[in-house]
């Protein structure tokens, strides 16, 4: 029997655009992958919430959205260079 171990690979996956705007998910905004079953589901990010923020800004999701100026719900709050929460 093959070993079915999964290597942490990228695939470039097409989705035609009618079917993101379908969905509401639009050029630029954050989303969300995971497995349910046996489906992938990609979802907008409506919640940051649970983004802990790594100080990796260049591959952050958020850091590839506008700016709202919700600086106290940020989860980027402590590394953003313009953040209204850090200053003194």
């Amino acid at each position: 029997m093959q070993d079915k171990k999964m290597k942490t690979e990228i695939v470039l996956l097409a989705v035609p655009a009618e079917m993101l705007l379908e969905a509401g998910i639009f050029e630029g905004d954050p989303m969300q992958m995971y497995v349910d079953g046996r489906k992938l589901v990609i979802e907008n990010l409506d919640d940051t919430g649970d983004i802990v923020c790594e100080g990796d800004c260049e591959d952050c999701p958020i850091d590839k959205t506008d700016c709202d100026g919700e600086c106290d719900t940020c989860p980027c709050k402590d590394n953003c260079e313009y953040s209204e929460v850090n200053e003194e």
